[in-house]
């Protein structure tokens, strides 16, 4: 399993974009600093009451700090270069914006009037790592780079500890509710995949093989019964099925 990192120019595509496309956030952040957040961080009331929808995508790539910005662009790297081949680029992209968002969503209805901007990349983040432990369950991980544990394990631990902070700690900096709002939604996302595949699919039987298992049947009811055990419909039936196949029952 290649949990770990990999040359810039090893990266897919994808991720390697999204990891530019954090640079840029960050720079665009020491540049413009609140008025950035304010209209392209996720900054609830504005989501909510003013539906500045964009917000839903773009506080994704505005980090606050180097640190910031450090930790999330090195989840990316770690978890984009072995789930990105696995889904396909285009695939990779759409799950992880739509983790972001759903991110979004959930941190707005939590605190739909809130004026605080919430910025940064943490609740896609959070989404790969839902992924991660959906697609390889099993593998060996270390969380904080201390215990080691399964990457199910790792999933369900991470989740509980984001639900209790959410709740044990609603005015703190780190955004809870963003973390479990992205793994949440990825996790639900990949579920919802595999139950759609694994759906029983009901072929549309076809009608000449139907109709010729049908007249077989009453040939066989003619041989153990004779010809005057069929009705009038089932006798009409083979005679029509007889003309246009050429021939005479």
């Amino acid at each position: 399993m290649r949990f770990s990192p990999a040359p810039f120019r090893e990266l897919p595509p994808v991720t390697k974009a999204l990891a530019i496309a954090f640079f840029a956030g960050w720079l665009a952040e020491m540049a413009f600093g609140f008025k950035l957040n304010f209209y392209f961080g996720l900054v609830p009331f504005n989501l909510t009451n003013q539906l500045w929808l964009w917000q839903a995508f773009t506080y994704i790539f505005i980090h606050a700090n180097f640190w910031h910005f450090l930790f999330n662009t090195f989840m990316l790297w770690m978890l984009g270069r072995t789930i990105e081949p696995d889904m396909g680029s285009r695939k990779f992209l759409v799950y992880f914006l739509a983790c972001g968002a759903a991110a979004a969503l959930l941190t707005a209805a939590f605190s739909p009037g809130s004026p605080r901007p919430v910025i940064g990349a943490s609740g896609a983040v959070y989404g790969l790592l839902g992924a991660f432990a959906f697609l390889y369950p099993e593998a060996q991980v270390s969380l904080y780079f201390l215990f080691p544990m399964s990457a199910r394990s790792m999933a369900i631990l991470l989740g509980a500890i984001e639900f209790v902070m959410t709740f044990s700690q609603p005015g703190s900096k780190v955004s809870s509710v963003t973390h479990l709002g992205g793994l949440l939604a990825g996790l639900l996302w990949l579920w919802g995949e595999r139950r759609w595949r694994e759906r029983p699919v009901y072929e549309k039987p076809d009608p000449a093989i139907r109709e010729k298992a049908e007249v077989d049947g009453l040939l066989e009811k003619i041989s153990r019964q004779g010809q005057a055990s069929l009705s009038r419909s089932e006798l009409s039936k083979l005679d029509e099925y007889a003309k246009r196949k050429g021939g005479r029952a």
